[in-house]
């Protein structure tokens, strides 16, 4: 197992966790994610960024599957959206996000390794 407080896979982890979050955003249209959903998605995707990123290869797995995530990322924050307009919110809160990501589970399965499927 890798060490993850080796910087190099600290700041891996970092940058797909906001790259990733940024897809949400993007998802999102203009609705804000409260600290809540923030810190929701960050627990739902850095467990699996990490486990993924132990290994070896994951930099040609990174490479191959990251639009599949993206396209997931961007989905959640689709699906986050309407859960906050169906309350008629102007921002999206962890329980959006928690319900998206039950309706989502098993819609898109290539998200793989770094995905809370």
């Amino acid at each position: 197992m890798r060490n993850i407080l080796d910087p190099t896979v600290a700041a891996a982890a970092e940058a797909i966790a906001d790259t990733t979050l940024a897809a949400v955003e993007h998802g999102a249209r203009g609705l804000a994610l409260d600290l809540s959903a923030k810190l929701s998605l960050q627990a739902q995707f850095i467990p699996r960024i990490l486990l993924a990123l132990e290994d070896p290869g994951w930099r040609s797995a990174w490479r191959r599957e990251r639009k599949y995530v993206f396209a997931y990322a961007k989905a959640m924050g689709e699906g986050a959206a309407a859960w906050a307009a169906m309350d008629r919110r102007a921002f999206i809160t962890a329980g959006d996000v928690e319900a998206t990501i039950t309706k989502l589970r098993g819609y898109l399965p290539v998200a793989g390794r770094w995905c809370p499927l």
